[in-house]
């Protein structure tokens, strides 16, 4: 029994860190909660879309790496109020409404035991705040840039 209990786990493990699965958002709008690095580089530039720098969202060691380069578009979130009425006004700022679709990184790096990723604390707030579109890009942008996908400056970007 503890045999094929093994098994079973172990191919839902081998399905889950797979090349290309991701799990669907449950959510009504079906946007992915975590997406690739190729499926970024596929849909940037798209009208509807806006991209989120969160290297430095609530951490100031981070803010030189994030305002080197950054996935070409963009936009610096490293100030939202958790005020619901501030929260949206930022939003909207950034561009984005309600049927935007926000993809957020971070460096991608591991984070300390019990300390939530900056993309995923924003990626909740948006959440708690009725933004339905909104994905974390899996391997953040230290996974994008192993991967010689396209960066910009900073200089080159515009800032939030």
């Amino acid at each position: 029994m503890f045999r094929s209990m093994s098994l079973v786990a172990d191919s839902v493990v081998s399905v889950i860190i797979a090349p290309g699965f991701l799990p669907a958002a449950a959510t009504r709008s079906a946007v992915p909660a975590m997406v690739s690095t190729q499926w970024l580089c596929d849909h940037l530039g798209s009208d509807t879309m806006v991209v989120l720098d969160a290297r430095g969202f609530g951490l100031p060691d981070d803010l030189s790496e994030a305002r080197c380069t950054r996935i070409p578009g963009a936009l610096f979130a490293d100030r939202f109020s958790v005020d619901e009425a501030s929260f949206h006004r930022v939003a909207e700022r950034l561009g984005i409404t309600s049927g935007a679709t926000v993809v957020v990184y971070d460096s991608g790096t591991e984070s300390a035991p019990g300390v939530t990723s900056p993309a995923l604390r924003l990626q909740e707030a948006f959440g708690t705040f009725g933004y339905e579109r909104v994905s974390v890009l899996v391997g953040g942008f230290l996974k994008w840039n192993a991967e010689e996908r396209p960066v910009e400056s900073a200089a080159d970007s515009a800032a939030a």
